[in-house]
């Protein structure tokens, strides 16, 4: 029959326990613990709704697990880390506690009911475990009140995969890059901000964001996004506080032709904004629907000193609205751009001027700095529509420049992850080869340790057999122990042929 053993709350190994069954140690990371007294696959069903986000259903069943056995420290120790939302991340090589809740009004762990409790109806040697652990998520949990104290706010949230790098996450750098970058708005993006972070920290901070940002824009590009329990708990969290502020805003990002708009969680589909990633305008669009929430003033800025443009002064006005564009002032260039299409619609340089004012850029040149190609923006499609050949030639070279930059950076990542990669994989061979000499130097002792008893057996049993003076029976049995002992001589050397090479 099956045998259902206890997981282990730190690696997910499975966790033995001693002759008595009090004690269990876990078999991949050697932490132990009291063995709980309840039932285990409840303990093993809270660990699993803790790893994956669902801190209030394991919270009730450890609560459930605690009523039913009170003096079961186990159950009050799974009840605090689901409390204080602790989850064990891989954090270089080693597991460490990092804090998921917003843990404010939550005192110390080591002073909460739960911990006194686990504490109290533990035996010596596993009180000593829980207080050392405990001391560690005590510092996890003083470094998230430090971060949840913080006074800023962001303006955008973009919510990508836990641990994603920022080249893996294109949709997400292209949006940063493109928010700060050209909005000059403040943003939260993991990938980019907490890079340098350890594991602690990131999720601090990403629970401080999830609090006090604006706009929440999660894109679901494969439909494991849609069932990732990091990305529902996020979610969770960041649409609660729309019940306490209408100005916080929600825009789903998904990609129609890998996720079906069904599949996104039930929570946001009733958004009135839902962009698909995968359309010719989505950037432009998410873009212009966040600026007109965070800018509102930008729309409405109408210069009174633009007068009714004719044919004869539109060359004049081109001067003045590229002059705009030197002096940053990007609205009333933008206001100037439209009155010279009002005049000419098909006057290339209005539109590379709009593209210019949208970017906040100052002069054409800056086209090649921008962080993507401009081949799907509206304004450069018809700069090119309409441009001679000697404009379309220098515009496609300014867009030549971005997509030549992104290949170096690309290549040059590229060639930096191959670089770590053969590294890491030669340190890894190293150390393989320094087991296998070390292994094979244990096999040698223990060989030695079996073989030189025998040995030491068989040359006295030889030296007797070499008398003359023995009876014939004492003669039998010394050659029939010679026997036994040249065979388990030889099957320890078949036990060991590595050891020979």
């Amino acid at each position: 029959m099956y045998e259902i053993r206890l997981v282990c709350g730190i690696c997910g190994g499975d966790i033995k326990p001693d002759e008595n069954g009090a004690v269990g140690s876990c078999v991949n990371c050697g932490s132990s613990g009291m063995y709980p007294k309840g039932d285990i696959k409840i303990f093993n069903r809270i660990t699993y709704l803790r790893n994956t986000f669902k801190f209030d259903a394991a919270e009730k069943l450890a609560k459930k697990l605690t009523e039913a056995n009170p003096a079961d420290s186990a159950a009050y120790w799974a009840l605090m880390l689901c409390e204080y939302g602790i989850q064990y991340v891989r954090d270089g090589g080693k597991r460490v506690p990092v804090c998921r809740k917003d843990i404010s009004a939550l005192p110390a762990p080591k002073e909460s009911a739960s911990y006194k409790s686990a504490a109290a109806n533990a035996a010596d040697d596993v009180r000593a475990k829980y207080e050392a652990l405990a001391d560690t998520i005590e510092d996890t949990v003083s470094l998230t009140k430090t971060i949840l104290a913080q006074d800023k706010s962001y303006d955008v949230f973009i919510l990508s995969p836990e641990g994603v790098a920022v080249e893996d996450d294109l949709d997400g750098d292209k949006i940063y890059l493109r928010f700060t970058s050209n909005l000059n708005f403040s943003v939260f993006y993991a990938p980019e901000l907490l890079k340098e972070a350890d594991a602690a920290e990131r999720a601090a901070q990403t629970t401080f964001a999830l609090k006090h940002s604006r706009i929440m824009l999660p894109s679901f590009r494969t439909s494991s996004n849609c069932h990732d329990g990091y990305f529902e708990y996020a979610v969770k969290i960041f649409c609660a506080e729309l019940q306490s502020s209408k100005d916080k805003l929600v825009f789903p990002i998904f990609d129609s032709s890998a996720v079906k708009f069904q599949q996104i969680p039930e929570c946001l589909v009733y958004c009135e904004n839902v962009f698909d990633c995968s359309e010719d305008e989505f950037m432009r669009e998410i873009s212009d629907k966040v600026e007109a929430i965070l800018k509102p003033e930008v729309n409405a800025i109408v210069p009174e000193d633009i007068v009714t443009a004719t044919a004869a002064n539109k060359e004049n006005l081109i001067k003045r609205a590229y002059m705009f564009l030197e002096d940053g002032e990007f609205d009333t260039a933008d206001s100037y751009f439209d009155k010279i299409l009002d005049i000419d619609i098909e006057d290339s340089r209005a539109y590379i001027g709009k593209l210019l004012a949208e970017c906040k850029l100052r002069n054409e040149e800056a086209i090649a700095s921008l962080p993507q190609t401009v081949t799907d923006d509206k304004n450069f499609k018809k700069a090119l529509r309409f441009a001679s050949p000697e404009q379309k030639a220098h515009y496609e070279a300014l867009n030549n420049a971005i997509v030549k930059r992104i290949e170096d950076e690309r290549r040059e990542i590229a060639e930096q992850h191959a670089k770590l990669k053969a590294e890491r994989e030669e340190k890894e061979a190293i150390e393989r080869a320094r087991r296998a000499r070390q292994e094979k130097e244990e096999r040698k002792l223990l060989y030695q340790r079996r073989r030189d008893p025998m040995r030491k057996t068989l040359l006295e049993v030889q030296a007797e057999l070499a008398k003359a003076l023995i009876t014939p029976k004492r003669r039998k049995e010394l050659q029939e122990q010679e026997a036994t002992l040249k065979k388990n001589l030889k099957d320890l050397d078949d036990l060991f042929p590595d050891i020979f090479d």
